[in-house]
């Protein structure tokens, strides 16, 4: 168990250099594996213990939000549309600082394609079976990663969300196709 924790202390010490190099103005496309390790003050062997590339250490991040949030869908009873986007406008709004990252690290698309993900998962869980599936899920995803870039970036101060969830609803049909 103690090893456990201290591997997740060396995520997280890498996970926090990440934020300190972004917000020293560092290029991440630019930063290499030995700049992580020095930041977060551990060595290269221990980097490559945890992650195979730099990516990772926030492509790793969405997996887990991924899974979290799933988990906390099937607990719900009578999910829908509301309850769904509101938990994920929720938690992009408390969780700034990590979306502000993978911006920075360019990785949206992980992010698009684990709430693509998401939402197949969510259409399972409602029994609904589409021939167009992938289109639906990824158009989706892609209208909900905009949805949230738009607010978190340029819009933060102005709804809550309540009000952007449906201002979201409205413009994708309720995800009708998510749950019908």
């Amino acid at each position: 168990m103690a090893e456990l924790k201290a591997k997740d202390k060396s995520k997280e010490k890498f996970y926090q250099a990440l934020l300190q190099m972004k917000a020293d103005g560092v290029d991440y496309r630019a930063t290499t594996v030995q700049q992580i390790a020095s930041y977060a003050g551990l060595s290269r062997q221990t980097f490559y213990r945890h992650y195979q590339d730099k990516d990772e250490i926030i492509a790793s991040r969405v997996h887990e939000f991924k899974l979290n949030a799933l988990h906390r869908f099937r607990l719900t009873a009578n999910l829908d549309a509301q309850a769904m986007i509101g938990f994920l406008i929720a938690y992009w709004n408390d969780h700034r600082e990590f979306f502000a990252l993978i911006e920075w690290a360019e990785l949206r698309e992980v992010l698009i394609d684990n709430i693509a993900f998401m939402q197949r998962e969510v259409m399972k869980m409602n029994n609904v079976v589409h021939l167009n599936e992938a289109y639906i899920t990824n158009t989706y995803a892609g209208a909900t990663y905009m949805f949230l870039r738009t607010f978190l970036e340029e819009d933060s101060q102005s709804r809550n969300v309540q009000t952007l969830t449906e201002l979201f609803l409205k413009m994708t049909n309720n995800y009708n196709l998510l749950f019908k």
